[in-house]
């Protein structure tokens, strides 16, 4: 690179990161918390899971952060919507997967699923004041049971976001989670869901399964959810510096 360029480039950079420190320091004098996003696919690599397959519970439209960083595995989608696909195609053009229409649960039966878009639940809400929409009736099956059908080869990272009915599909894969490096679910902190389980509970099933909290990701616009990356109890995730958060230099 002649060396012209390359200098006007090293300046560029300089400029746009004291312009960075700049606005993040107006930012943080009014109360704001600067950092990198961590719910990205730049991020989350920095974990280095070794999985054969993704399993991605409560699809919607997909969660293409999760496709970029396992593009070259297996790929699950579970859910139990009749147009998922239609809405999901983009972001798993030229994948490997396999999509599953069904909903996940702690035992096989059948639910009513309200429509609602990306949050559509099988939960009756606390935290809406409108009533829901259309329902359907939805099977529901175990993670354990769809997951055997097709034999897929472990070891598994499984992502969960079905608005309040987390640790059910949890409590259904317990086999499921004895060949699981990592689970990424949405988990709720406060009560948004009638007879809804407690954070603490869900803590505590997933430390009985063996794994333990590496990182949280709060919400961006509230504070009644977080998204939670549990692994292994033994995993090197859990070092002190194992998975560094970016400054801005």
């Amino acid at each position: 690179m002649d060396a012209a360029i390359a200098e006007g480039i090293m300046i560029k950079e300089k400029l746009s990161n004291r312009a960075l420190r700049l606005a993040a320091s107006m930012l943080t004098r009014h109360g704001f918390h600067v950092s990198e996003e961590r719910y990205s696919a730049a991020y989350l690599k920095r974990y280095a899971f070794e999985i054969n397959t993704f399993v991605d519970i409560g699809v919607y439209k997909g969660s293409p952060v999760f496709y970029e960083v396992f593009k070259d595995k297996k790929l699950v989608l579970i859910d139990p919507q009749p147009d998922t696909m239609e809405k999901a195609a983009d972001s798993v053009r030229g994948l490997d997967f396999d999509y599953i229409q069904s909903g996940a649960g702690a035992t096989r039966g059948v639910a009513t699923l309200s429509l609602e878009g990306p949050s559509s639940s099988l939960m009756k809400r606390v935290d809406w004041k409108r009533q829901p929409g259309k329902t359907v009736e939805i099977e529901v099956a175990t993670l354990d049971e769809l997951l055997a059908k097709k034999d897929y080869a472990g070891p598994f990272g499984i992502k969960v976001d079905t608005e309040g009915f987390d640790l059910d599909v949890l409590k259904g894969a317990e086999q499921t989670l004895r060949e699981t490096h990592f689970v990424f679910t949405e988990a709720s902190l406060r009560r948004r869901f009638e007879g809804g389980y407690r954070f603490s509970e869900l803590i505590a099933y997933m430390a009985e399964q063996g794994f333990e909290v590496a990182d949280v990701i709060p919400h961006r616009a509230h504070n009644r959810l977080v998204d939670v990356l549990f692994v292994r109890s033994g995993s090197p995730a859990l070092e002190p510096n194992a998975v560094p958060v970016r400054a801005i230099a």
